[in-house]
């Protein structure tokens, strides 16, 4: 749709033989004054013009009490003579309010023919037409230099092509093109001009001249290679225009056009949104043009079209700087609904190998990581097997990777020797640290298999100590079925089955009390006499976990003591008798809760308890059993009782965990007990299963 915005008007020149020097000498009332209008004509006067630079167009602004203006001129070559015989120039200007010229993009072209239209006469203002802003039109106009003037405006400084012979209306048309590969905003404080006279001083930021000023201008050359001193925030404007031609400029354009607020290009910040918001159109761009070509680059793939394919890879790796993370989801998801069988043909083709090198990061970003591992398997779930050329891609692709995720594309891509050279090139220490941020029970197990291919036991056993002998990551991947990793881990870190000292020193080297796997490969991976060291780190994790203090801790530390000696002791019981104690009021819930449990202890049984009594107690606590109620017990226990707890722990572990125990599992338990308590003391212990194993 055509515009027609309502213009005001000056003229500014002289009458035939006048002896008055240059004024306005004509103009539209009820806006603008006279006064005002010249002002506004000589602020921008771009000096004396030679007759081979007419005719002159320039666009220029005004302000008027906070109102900013759009204005036009014309310069015409001289047709007449004033009083003093000298030729004189005629200039015809139109202008238009910011706000009407920011409703509809307007072009400096379209002012320039309907100016020529217009009869400057009378006082009254006029009505423009113009003709629509042209998109397609400035985007074959703007040329590497039109990019480069545009960069260069950014910088602050004006700017001046040098060395350009043209006709006048292609100057404009530069111009134009210069001033569209801006956000419309900024010709609201943007003077251009097709002529300067480059020994004035003027406010001109965009123009032609034979020489650029020397009062801090750009200089630049018509259609030639980038200045030297082409500046950093230039640089990157150029680049991000250079990436569109044809149908994609002029989609830039457009963009650019509708960016109408005013920008001012003194301003470090104003200029800094201009390259904010031409790569915020690169990213919708690219997304979408990215969305365009992958089904198309997957068709070619499945249907052998190699030609093709190398084109779309060169378009597609275009994009792999530019787009958003929040993308890649899509663009995954395109490929999993698109990836089929690769034809034989293509398999080895370097054109496919560069593609999927392209794919991995297109999908992924620059470097894998272990999340998008697992999306690759998630995405690649209806093929049978990873493509040739994929595995390749991986394979390169892992060199930039840290070494868990190098390990997880061996065992994607089905590479065992890529993954043996991986691991025997790593540390004892850098093999442990694969294991927590993995979770995968596969790679647990290819580490703890290089572990007990290592010649030097003593590094593994002190490294497996430091790193708490992998507890945590074991159970992070295996949760409570991990009884024999656990198992493989204590025989790496020792060899042989465990001493006391060496049961006192796995449990002191945790930071809290042992999940029951673990405490079960303790029992299992025991030698004789270890259950007394058991039972005290045990107890000194419940202890610290409680925040035990003072007498009830010395009582449960007695009781401690008085467990795990030797059963031939005789202590005197006393009979039963009520709990009088009364804890102080500043008692901890957990002290309270013991308090209370030993109370009720002491109405049922003698004490010090005796090995039945010990049973008879540990079975009526709930399950799973608190450890303050144990601790209880543990306090009111007389000698020789600590293989009834221990075989106790032992089967409330073995009730939570013997859906995933095998039978011969729960023998080598039931060996290790015999061990660490002693034959002659060990107690029969039903074991139980699903199939009703006893």
């Amino acid at each position: 749709m055509t515009a027609r915005p309502t213009a005001h008007w000056a003229v500014l020149g002289k009458t035939p033989q006048s002896l008055d020097d240059y004024d306005v000498i004509g103009f539209s009332t009820g806006a603008l004054s006279k006064a005002e209008f010249s002002d506004w004509l000589k602020s921008f006067s771009s000096g004396t013009a030679e007759p081979k630079a007419l005719p002159r167009v320039a666009a220029s602004h005004f302000n008027r009490r906070g109102e900013s203006w759009l204005g036009l001129s014309l310069q015409t070559k001289p047709e007449s003579q004033d009083g003093f015989h000298r030729p004189y120039t005629m200039t015809w200007h139109v202008c238009l309010r910011w706000e009407q010229a920011s409703k509809t993009p307007i072009s400096y072209r379209a002012l320039y023919e309907a100016l020529l239209r217009k009869d400057f006469s009378g006082e009254s203002p006029f009505r423009l037409s113009l003709r629509d802003y042209d998109p397609p039109r400035l985007s074959g106009i703007a040329n590497a230099t039109a990019r480069r003037a545009a960069a260069l405006l950014l910088t602050g400084k004006p700017v001046c092509v040098v060395r350009a012979e043209l006709p006048m209306e292609q100057r404009l048309d530069f111009l134009d093109a210069v001033a569209a590969l801006l956000p419309y905003g900024m010709r609201s404080g943007l003077a251009v001009s097709t002529w300067t006279n480059s020994a004035s001083r003027h406010r001109i930021r965009l123009s032609f001249a034979e020489v650029a000023p020397a009062h801090g201008a750009w200089e630049l050359p018509w259609e030639k290679d980038v200045p030297y001193d082409f500046p950093p925030e230039a640089r990157r404007y150029e680049q991000e225009l250079a990436q569109y031609e044809h149908d994609g400029l002029a989609r830039l354009i457009r963009r650019l056009a509708a960016l109408d607020r005013p920008l001012d290009l003194d301003s470090e910040t104003d200029r800094a949104e201009a390259l904010v918001r031409v790569r915020e159109h690169t990213a919708i761009s690219l997304a979408s043009s990215v969305r365009q070509l992958l089904p198309e680059s997957l068709d070619s793939l499945a249907g052998a079209d190699e030609v093709r394919l190398q084109e779309l890879n060169a378009h597609l790796s275009q994009a792999l700087h530019r787009i958003a993370d929040d993308d890649r989801p899509v663009y995954r998801d395109i490929v999993k609904r698109n990836l089929t069988r690769l034809p034989d043909r293509l398999a080895d083709s370097p054109t496919t190998g560069a593609f999927f090198e392209i794919l991995l990061r297109l999908l992924y970003g620059p470097a894998l990581h272990r999340h998008d591992l697992e999306n690759l398997h998630h995405d690649l779930a209806g093929l049978s097997e990873v493509p040739r050329p994929l595995a390749k891609a991986l394979k390169a692709a892992s060199a930039h990777c840290e070494p868990l995720v190098k390990l997880l594309i061996t065992f994607l891509i089905g590479d065992a020797r890529m993954r043996q050279q991986l691991l025997s090139n790593m540390t004892v220490d850098e093999l442990l640290h694969l294991i927590g941020p993995s979770r995968d029970a596969t790679v647990l197990d290819s580490v703890l298999r290089e572990l007990g291919d290592r010649h030097d036991r003593k590094e593994v056993a002190q490294q497996l100590h430091h790193h708490r002998y992998l507890v945590k990551p074991v159970s992070a991947c295996l949760g409570d079925s991990g009884l024999e990793h656990h198992r493989s881990i204590l025989r790496l870190s020792r060899g042989r089955l465990l001493l006391p000292a060496d049961v006192k020193e796995i449990l002191e080297a945790l930071d809290e009390v042992p999940p029951q796997a673990f405490m079960l490969a303790i029992m299992t991976e025991s030698g004789p006499g270890t259950g007394a060291a058991l039972l005290s780190g045990l107890t000194a994790h419940a202890l610290r976990q409680l925040g035990l203090e003072g007498p009830i801790k010395r009582e449960i530390e007695d009781g401690l003591t008085r467990m795990t000696a030797p059963a031939l002791t005789r202590v005197l019981r006393s009979p039963r008798r009520l709990f009088s104690g009364r804890p102080p009021r500043t008692v901890s819930s957990q002290t309270g809760r013991i308090r209370k449990v030993q109370g009720a202890i002491r109405q049922q049984f003698p004490t010090p308890l005796t090995e039945p009594d010990v049973e008879a107690a540990l079975d009526r606590l709930d399950h799973p059993a608190p450890l303050t109620d144990l601790l209880a017990i543990m306090a009111e226990s007389g000698p020789g009782t600590g293989p009834v707890l221990i075989y106790w722990l032992a089967q409330s572990a073995v009730d939570q965990l013997s859906s995933r125990l095998t039978a011969e599992s729960l023998a080598d338990i039931d060996q290790g007990l015999q061990r660490m308590t002693g034959p002659r003391r060990a107690l029969p212990l039903p074991w139980r299963s699903p199939q009703g194993r006893t």
